[in-house]
Order: C-alpha cells, then sequence, then structure tokens
C-alpha cells in the first residue's frame, strides 16, 4: 500500500509538525484522548502511504551500513532523541506509526494483561542482540519481526504474519514491539527518564492509586518515566486533576 511516489519526507514534515503541536497541547493542558485517537490514526495511516518516519527502521539501515548518505535521515533520528530528552516519548506516542497501530489495537475491548515487572531488562538484551547481528553479521533481525513487510501489505511474506501476531498480542499486552523489540525506544526510554517536561502528580494527589491502576506500564507511581508513552490515561483516571504535564517537581 505504500504509495512510492509519495516523498519520504512528508513522513519526518509529519512527524515535526505533530512533535510540536501536541507539546503545545499537553503544556497548555488542552489535550484530550480524542485528539490522542486523532494523531494515531493518521500516523498510522501516514506508516501505510509513506512508511515514515520510521526510525527504528532507519536504526537497523544505519547499523547496516546502509543509510550513512542519507543525511535527513540521520539528523531526524537524532532531532527526536533531543526531543524526548527536552519534552518526553511524545514521537513513540503519537507519531511513530509502529506505535500508533498498537495503541488503536489495545483500545479493543477485551481483557488486558498487565505487566508488573520492569521491561527495560529484556529491552535491552534485545537491543544487545540487536547490535551483535547487525554489526557482527551483517543482519537486521528486526526484519524477522516484519513491521515492513506489514506496511506495505506484502502479504506473500512469513514476516508479515510475525507482525501480525504482535498486533494480536497488543490487543491484550500493551505496545510489545515498543516495550521489548524496538531498538529506537531503547534510546528514547533512557532521554525519557531525564527528560524536562513529564507528567507529574502535584499537591492536590489524595494517593488514591487510581493512577497507578489505569497505567498500562506501571509507569505512575515514580517519576523516572521510562516507559511512559503519554497515554494520558493517568490523567483521566484521577479524580482531583492532580496529574499535570509540567517541567517542575512538586
Amino acid at each position: 500500500m505504500v504509495v512510492e511516489a509519495i516523498p519520504k519526507m512528508t513522513g519526518m514534515i509529519y512527524a515535526i509538525i505533530g512533535f510540536f503541536i501536541l507539546v503545545v497541547l499537553f503544556y497548555k493542558n488542552r489535550f484530550t484522548r480524542k485528539i490522542g485517537y486523532l494523531f494515531v490514526v493518521t500516523s498510522t495511516i501516514v506508516g501505510f502511504l509513506v512508511f515514515a518516519p520510521m526510525f527504528p527502521n532507519q536504526f537497523q539501515l544505519l547499523i547496516l551500513g546502509k543509510a550513512w548518505e542519507n543525511q535527513v535521515a540521520i539528523v531526524g533520528f537524532l532531532l527526536f532523541i533531543v526531543l524526548t530528552f527536552v519534552f518526553g516519548r511524545i514521537f513513540c506516542g503519537y507519531l511513530c506509526p509502529i506505535g500508533a497501530i498498537q495503541e488503536l489495537v489495545y483500545s479493543a475491548p477485551v481483557k488486558k494483561l498487565r505487566i508488573t515487572s520492569k521491561t527495560l531488562p529484556v529491552h535491552l538484551l534485545f537491543f544487545i542482540v540487536f547490535l551483535f547481528f547487525g554489526l557482527v553479521f551483517s543482519v537486521g533481525i528486526l526484519t524477522y519481526l516484519g513491521f515492513r513487510d506489514f506496511f506495505y501489505l506484502n502479504i506473500t511474506s512469513p514476516f508479515f504474519y510475525v507482525f501480525l501476531v504482535l498486533l494480536v498480542i497488543s490487543a491484550v499486552i500493551y505496545r510489545p514491539f515498543c516495550r521489548f523489540f524496538c531498538p529506537y525506544g531503547v534510546l528514547l526510554s533512557l532521554a525519557s527518564a531525564r527528560s524536562l517536561f513529564k507528567l507529574r502528580r502535584n499537591d492536590s494527589c489524595i494517593n488514591c492509586k487510581k493512577c497507578e491502576r489505569a497505567c498500562p506500564t506501571n509507569e505512575a507511581d515514580g517519576d523516572a518515566k521510562l516507559e511512559c508513552y503519554l497515554c494520558n490515561r493517568c490523567v483521566d483516571a484521577c479524580p482531583v486533576n492532580a496529574i499535570e504535564y509540567s517541567r517542575n517537581n512538586f
């Protein structure tokens, strides 16, 4: 379904503009879940039409030595790491087509399975394997997870169905590709842990724990926010408006 006539730059421009629109909405407390779904639907469509912005794929190409001449891709790759360090995982949450389609599937009305332990150790292990196979054997193991075949609707590839299975799982487990397999996501996780702007509790908190029960990644109980995708479920669950997107600790 990818339309090759549409420049890949279109996806990059969309991501940059969308990022700053979302920053303003979060900062001014104008963001809503409906706006969030509008962005994830749009990002999913952009993914199918342009196959961009796909920084996990760009990362793999860089590791394999196949994209170093593409300066625009490299700048975009680095830009969103810096932006995540400042503003949190807005790119992962709403602008990456791979994350967006998982977010949509997770909204399916089925019983959810929450992983209570931290996923970062497993994610880091996969990241090391990803680097090892790419740098030592020139093998891009993300290829076998099939997201490229999926967005290209290459149904003759067996890897198309690997990603399809991941999508089915994402109806029950929140963002399995993002949390376990995305190598770019590891870098953004580490950046978001120290992000200047993030969702924080203020002095209105009554310690009712509703935000913690609503959070699909168990990030509402701390300030590190390694796996906070700014889904705003904690904000919606809070009965006293005690969670705000802000820079300062309260």
